[in-house]
């Protein structure tokens, strides 16, 4: 199931540009991922941006836009959507490369699947929600095993016309689907950095727990298991409020997802 990348390389204007080309087999199993997905009574439009090593590999990939995609039925807003989507297919994605919300480079750079619902503000000093305008979204990343490790392949995106309360349900279809073609993708989560006397950097589900958070903070500050201390956020309004139960983190989670945040930055701080 390994895909095996062979390299062409031709000039523009006196640049290098390297394109490799990944094994077929990948792209037929997204192909059979996108006509099995049960879209139900909606619209829908799932399309693919192939992840191909760049010159600066240990830094970020090249994301293309492939001809792997498919649309329940006819819709002109999904259809001009894809057309703005080809006329830039091909983008370098770093780890530091600022994408904005372009959330299939957002998933990129995470490793880790995210949406944009409802409850999503656009910024339409942003190119790419100008671009996506009211849609929803869903992005998973898809990865492949490598026997050293998972590799990313590339970028599953789901549009709809209209977003959705939530695409946990549909993440939850093409998962399986994936694995089925035994290709593996992450959940959806948000990446999370949590300041102390050091920064530390990991991911939670949207679905995460209060204990699942405290957990992954004492395991990273193993001074802390032994004390007492508070987990502090700043909200969209400057305000400083602590996380102090479940529903404290599914609101600083469902915050973080509206504004289009890359990552939500906490604050560790003792209980004197």
């Amino acid at each position: 199931m390994d895909a095996i990348n062979s390299p062409n390389q031709f000039n523009i204007r006196g640049v290098r540009i390297i394109v490799l080309i990944q094994q077929v087999p990948i792209l037929e199993s997204i192909d059979r991922v996108f006509r099995s997905f049960n879209f139900g009574n909606g619209s829908g439009l799932l399309q693919y941006w192939e992840c191909t090593p760049s010159e600066l590999e240990d830094i970020g990939c090249n994301l293309m836009l492939t001809d792997q995609t498919f649309m329940s039925t006819p819709d002109e807003g999904l259809e001009d959507y894809r057309r703005r989507c080809l006329e830039s297919r091909h983008r370098f994605v770093g780890l530091e490369t600022s994408v904005g919300n372009w959330l299939a480079g957002r998933a990129a750079q995470t490793g880790i699947a995210d949406h944009r619902t409802i409850h999503h503000v656009l910024n339409q000093e942003d190119q790419h929600s100008a671009d996506v305008g009211g849609k929803g979204q869903l992005v998973l990343p898809v990865f492949y095993d490598q026997g050293a490790g998972n590799k990313l392949a590339g970028i599953i995106e789901f549009v709809t016309p209209v977003p959705k309360e939530t695409y946990i349900e549909d993440f939850e279809r093409i998962h399986n689907l994936l694995k089925d073609e035994r290709l593996k993708s992450e959940y959806l989560g948000k990446t999370i950095k949590v300041e102390y006397n050091d920064m530390i950097k990991f991911t939670l589900p949207l679905s995460a727990k209060f204990t699942d958070l405290h957990s992954k903070v004492t395991a990273r500050f193993t001074d802390l298991e032994h004390q007492e201390f508070r987990v502090e956020y700043n909200d969209t309004e400057g305000n400083r409020l602590p996380i102090s139960s479940d529903e404290d983190l599914r609101v600083c989670m469902a915050e973080s997802s509206s504004k289009g945040a890359k990552f939500i930055r906490m604050y560790v701080l003792l209980n004197t």
